[in-house]
């Protein structure tokens, strides 16, 4: 796990951006509310729940299939965040700026069979 200093606009670095391959353990943290952007304007509405779960701290996942370092999946109550996180120290009970890329319903213990058709049915159908 990296926390890396980002120069924004030629000022002086003053967030660290959140990277890391493997799931990062993240204390409770206050936000910074006028740092969070979205990037549609229906995940305003959901916005509560994310706060709410980045207060209590817990583990972040890496997004699957990114090719980035730095979006993170975030369970909430009822709905799944991705987001980038920048902290204002490496001690990351700060969150300086929050960007949600994505939210969308939670769906626990949903699995996708991808499984082999059955021999007796030739449409592959169960």
């Amino acid at each position: 796990m990296a926390i890396h200093k980002r120069r924004e606009h030629g000022k002086p670095a003053a967030r660290m951006l959140l990277e890391s391959a493997e799931p990062v353990e993240l204390p409770p943290a206050e936000i910074n509310q006028q740092g969070v952007t979205v990037e549609r304007v229906e995940f305003k509405a959901h916005l509560d729940e994310l706060l709410a779960a980045l207060r209590s701290g817990g583990v972040v996942e890496p997004a699957p299939m990114v090719m980035s370092d730095s979006i993170f999946v975030i369970d909430g109550r009822t709905r799944t965040f991705w987001v980038r996180l920048w902290h204002t120290d490496e001690t990351r009970t700060e969150v300086d700026r929050l960007h949600v890329s994505s939210c969308l319903p939670l769906a626990r213990d949903v699995w996708v069979d991808l499984g082999e058709a059955d021999d007796d049915d030739e449409e592959g159908r169960p």
